[in-house]
C-alpha cells in the first residue's frame, strides 16, 4: 500500500499525507518491499519519482488487489449490517413440532432475505463444532461456554385421561401413583422417580412403569387412549386438558421446572443476520406467543 500510494502521488511526501504517517515510514516500508522482491521499483531523483519496467508492473497487482481488499470489506460489512444469509438453528424435537412453524413463518416475514435450517433433536448439539448460530434449550446448567439468554420455564403436569380415572379414581396424594400403571419418559434418567413439592416439603414417588418411550407426542397419545398416568409438560397437553379429553391431577402439588434458554456462541461482533434471529426469539418469548409458558 505504502509503494501504491507513493507510484500513485509521485512524492514520498504526498504519499505520507495520503496515508497519515511520516515520509521516512514510507520510505522505509518501499526500501523494504524492494528488497523483499529483489528488484527496484521507483527511479528516484532530486526532481520526481517513475516507476521502473518492473514497478509499473507490479503496480498493477496492487491496484487490483486494492480493489480485491474493498470488495473483501463490503462483503464483511454486508454480513455484518444486513439481515441476510443463511442462520441455522437447533431446537428440542417436541418444541419445535409444536411451536417452530408459526415462529419461522413470521421470522421469513420480518426478514425475507433470511434462510433458516433448523435442526430438530433430542441431543444437545456442539454449536461450535457443527457451524450452529443458536439454540433452544432446556436446561438448569447452560453451557457456560456459551451466551445464555433465558426465556420461560417449563412446567410438567401429571395427567390422566377421563377413563383412566374412571377404571382406577382420582389420585389424592403423590404416593398414590406408585400403585398405579404410569408411563414414563426413557430419555430422562432416573424418570422412573416423580419428585413432588407443596408447601416447603418433598416428595419422591417410585411409579409402577408399565411403558417406557422416549417420545412425548407418544406419551400423550398413549395417554389418551390408554388407562394409564403420565408426567407431561404442559404446553404439550394444554389444549387437551381444555377439552377435558385429558385430566391434571395433583394440581397442588409443584413438580420441578425447567428454564428454557436461548443459547448462540459468543462472537464479537455478532453477525447481523443472527443478532436479528436472536432478537426476534427473545422477543417472541416475551410476547407470551408460546402458549403453556
Amino acid at each position: 500500500m505504502a509503494f501504491l500510494a507513493v507510484a500513485e502521488c509521485g512524492s514520498f511526501t504526498r504519499a505520507a499525507e495520503r496515508m497519515g504517517c511520516s515520509k521516512a515510514y514510507v520510505s522505509k516500508q518501499v526500501a523494504a518491499l524492494e528488497r523483499a522482491l529483489g528488484a527496484k521499483l521507483l527511479h528516484r531523483t532530486t526532481r520526481r519519482l517513475q516507476a521502473t519496467e518492473t514497478g509499473a508492473m507490479y503496480l498493477e497487482y496492487c491496484q487490483r488487489l486494492r480493489e480485491t481488499l474493498g470488495e473483501a470489506e463490503r462483503a464483511v460489512s454486508s454480513v455484518r449490517t444486513e439481515v441476510r444469509g443463511r442462520v441455522r438453528m437447533s431446537v428440542p424435537t417436541t418444541f419445535g413440532m409444536e411451536f417452530m412453524a408459526e415462529l419461522l413463518l413470521a421470522l421469513r416475514q420480518a426478514y425475507p432475505e433470511l434462510d433458516v435450517e433448523l435442526d430438530l433433536s433430542t441431543q444437545q448439539r456442539d454449536l461450535v463444532a457443527e457451524g450452529i448460530d443458536l439454540a433452544l434449550r432446556f436446561t438448569r446448567s447452560p453451557d457456560p461456554r456459551l451466551i445464555a439468554k433465558p426465556l420461560a420455564v417449563l412446567h410438567d403436569w401429571v395427567l390422566g385421561s377421563p377413563a383412566a380415572l374412571r377404571r382406577h379414581g382420582t389420585p389424592r396424594h403423590p404416593r398414590d401413583l406408585a400403585q398405579l400403571p404410569c408411563l414414563s419418559n426413557s430419555h430422562f434418567k432416573g424418570d422412573e422417580q416423580w419428585l413432588f413439592m407443596r408447601d416447603g416439603a418433598q416428595e419422591v414417588v417410585d411409579v409402577r412403569h408399565w411403558l417406557r418411550v422416549n417420545n412425548y407426542p407418544l406419551m400423550r397419545r398413549l395417554t389418551l387412549l390408554g388407562d394409564g398416568f403420565a408426567k407431561l409438560p404442559a404446553f404439550l397437553v394444554q389444549r387437551e386438558v381444555a377439552a377435558g379429553e385429558l385430566v391434571r391431577v395433583l394440581p397442588d402439588h409443584e413438580l420441578p421446572s425447567t428454564p428454557l434458554y436461548l443459547v448462540f456462541p459468543d462472537q464479537r461482533p455478532l453477525p447481523r443476520k443472527v443478532r436479528a434471529a436472536v432478537d426476534f426469539v427473545a422477543e417472541w418469548f416475551r410476547q407470551g406467543r408460546c402458549e403453556g409458558f
